[in-house]
Parts: C-alpha cells; structure tokens; sequence
C-alpha cells in the first residue's frame, strides 16, 4: 500500500510511539524539504495493521518514494529513544559510506534519516532460501562470507565499531545478486576498539547458532582453536597480512 507521507494513516509512525502534534508538524515541515512524497507500507514488520521495513530500540524505518521519483529508506528516530538525535550515527554512517559499506545517506535531521533503499533479505533468510531450493554450495557461501569480513575489515581500519555484527541476521542484508550490505549504524562508534572482524567470525563460525551451523556444512576449519587463535593475533595487530590468514582458513587453504 502507498499512502501520501501526509496521510493520517501514518501520522503516529512519522511521530512514535505516540502522536504528539508539534513534534509531528515539525517532521512534517522536515519531510517536505527533503523531498519524500509518499510512504510505500511494505515490509517484514508489522505495526498494528501497518508493514513497514524495521523496528529498533531507536527509529522504525519506512520505505518512501520521492518528489524526483526514487525510492528510498526513511529512518524515524523514535520519541522514546535513549538518543537525542540521529547526528551521531549519521556522522558513523558516512564514515562506512566512503568505503562503500552500508546504505548511501542521501539527508538527514536530527530526527530523520535518508538514505539507499537496499533490497534483500537477511543472511538467516538467504540461506534458508537457497537450502529450500537446494542451491547452497560451497562457492556461494564462502563468496558471501569472504565479502561479510572484507567490509568488516575495511570498518577495522577506519577505527569504526559497527557494535551489533555478533547479532549479523539483523545487520546483514543479501541482495538478490548476492551483494553484501552491512545496515544499522545507530550502534556505532569510533570511540572503542573495533571489532567488526572477531563479531562477524563469531556469529558466521563459532556460535553454533542456526546460522553458523549451516555455513560451517560448508565452510570447514581444522577446529574452533586454531581460528580462535588466529582471530586472537588479529585482534592484537589488525594488519592485512593477520586478516588474510582468516580469510585462508574460511577459504580452506
């Protein structure tokens, strides 16, 4: 369903948890300026009787369509967010985006942020997916995970925290191409040590999670120890030369 961004039927999703008017007026006004025409009310979250993209403990995301006809990812931050604004994780997000990692941040307010639509499903999603129609191989995960730790590592080097990659289903998305995007930014910080390659190895290898366990049918390594030590000499000295001794274990060599 496509509803004008003005349309009632969404006036406590442009201001929630609660409708509160002069918060809202001033979205409103905001809206307008950047340019979003209309609310497209799909995706895997349902609020009441609403679909929407996502849902956290800080913003709900819509999908929206613009004056100039694109169609992008809206976030709200929430009237009940611990946060004050959206600067900070704007400022991280931009920061990722000049190594082309997550979705492009088009504009932004304190409240509201603009950015890249991504199209695609979660890794848990994928790879039921691709088991249900019996196309998972070997290649293909080891392609995706390869590409899931290169961004990690390229976030390592720019002293950047993604902060939630131990919780990868809900911060990776696979496109229909099977492009990586690493999404959610609102966690982020440049003020502690990353670890962007040791969570990622964590949730994709070594949790025995839903999601580990159906890589590791594909991705073999000699045992939990010898990628924990060489994920421990990573973590003392974050070179290239550490990261690609990981990357040769997930490559089997």
């Amino acid at each position: 369903m496509i509803v004008q961004i003005n349309s009632p039927i969404i006036s406590k999703l442009i201001s929630y948890p609660k409708l509160e008017v002069r918060e809202y007026n001033k979205r409103m006004i905001d809206l307008y300026t950047m340019g979003v025409e209309d609310a497209v009310l799909e995706g895997p979250i349902k609020l009441g009787e609403l679909n929407i993209l996502g849902k956290g403990h800080s913003g709900i995301v819509l999908k929206v369509n613009t004056y100039s006809k694109k169609t992008l990812a809206l976030k709200i931050r929430r009237l009940d967010s611990r946060r004050k604004d959206t600067l900070t994780e704007v400022y991280n997000q931009k920061l990722a985006n000049q190594e082309e990692i997550g979705p492009k941040i088009i504009d932004n307010t304190e409240d509201l942020v603009l950015m890249e639509f991504i199209s695609g499903k979660g890794i848990g999603d994928w790879l039921q997916d691709l088991t249900y129609f019996n196309l998972l191989t070997s290649k293909n995960i080891i392609n995706i995970v390869n590409e899931i730790l290169e961004q990690c590592y390229r976030l390592d080097v720019l002293n950047l925290d993604h902060g939630e990659l131990t919780r990868i289903d809900n911060h990776v998305i696979i496109s229909e191409t099977n492009q990586i995007s690493i999404i959610d930014f609102e966690s982020a910080s440049t003020k502690r040590k990353p670890s962007n390659v040791t969570s990622a190895c964590q949730a994709l290898l070594l949790s025995g999670g839903p999601i580990s366990k159906k890589i590791c049918r594909f991705i073999e390594h000699k045992d939990h120890e010898f990628l924990l030590n060489h994920l421990k000499k990573y973590k003392k000295r974050k070179n290239r030369k550490n990261f690609e001794d990981i990357l040769s274990i997930v490559n089997g060599n």
